[in-house]
């Protein structure tokens, strides 16, 4: 399916994706889940969209942006039928001409049908090291990115809901209230005069 993709990209003057491995995991979770609890959406029966599923399991990557193509077809669908499939739709199409950096895809076979789910990501930087799950303490932020003009600048932690739970200056992911947290990191970095949000892993700070 990436080749596919890739191909249609090269038409379009376009740089080929690379393979995520953590985006391949979520994509084949999610297209197993679907097909074992019979539904169809962007978020699982939970309610956790797929860019929180991948913050869930992806410890390391910095995402600029994200974007997820969904489809069920008849088993036994080639990659080109599936590839058509996805192209009929425009907003499928529109992703495929999109600056992202990575791919990753999943499907999964049940009943007759087969699901499909096509994550595709930017991916912007990356930290020195996995993130766990559970942080004790202060943990200084060590983020290499991909593009020189991004400078780290702070940091911040939101809710499921978007809510900011903290926020903070420098490298240093901290409470300041002494109190545990836990939220979806962003690292903020300044290029010129603006400022981004990459969206990094899903962390509980002691």
């Amino acid at each position: 399916m990436l080749d596919e993709v890739n191909a249609t990209r090269q038409n379009l003057a376009l740089a080929p994706l690379d393979t995520h491995l953590g985006l391949a995991g979520v994509a084949a979770a999610h297209a197993r889940d679907m097909a074992e609890k019979g539904y169809i959406g962007y978020a699982d029966t939970a309610g956790v969209p797929l860019l929180d599923q991948v913050r869930l399991a992806e410890r390391q990557s910095l995402i600029g942006s994200f974007a997820s193509n969904i489809a069920v077809l008849p088993a036994g669908a080639t990659p080109a039928q599936i590839h058509a499939a996805l192209l009929s739709d425009p907003g499928n199409a529109e992703n495929l001409s999109r600056g992202f950096t990575h791919a990753g895809m999943g499907t999964y076979e049940s009943g007759g049908r087969l699901y499909v789910v096509q994550l595709f990501a930017r991916i912007d930087g990356a930290l020195s090291q996995p993130l766990p799950l559970k942080l004790a303490g202060s943990t200084t932020l060590q983020p290499s990115l991909a593009n020189s003009a991004m400078v780290p600048v702070g940091w911040s932690l939101m809710s499921a809901n978007g809510d900011v739970v903290a926020r903070g200056g420098g490298k240093r992911l901290q409470s300041s209230s002494g109190k545990p947290l836990e939220g979806y990191l962003n690292v903020d970095v300044a290029v010129g005069t603006d400022i981004y949000s990459l969206r990094g892993p899903y962390v509980q700070v002691d």
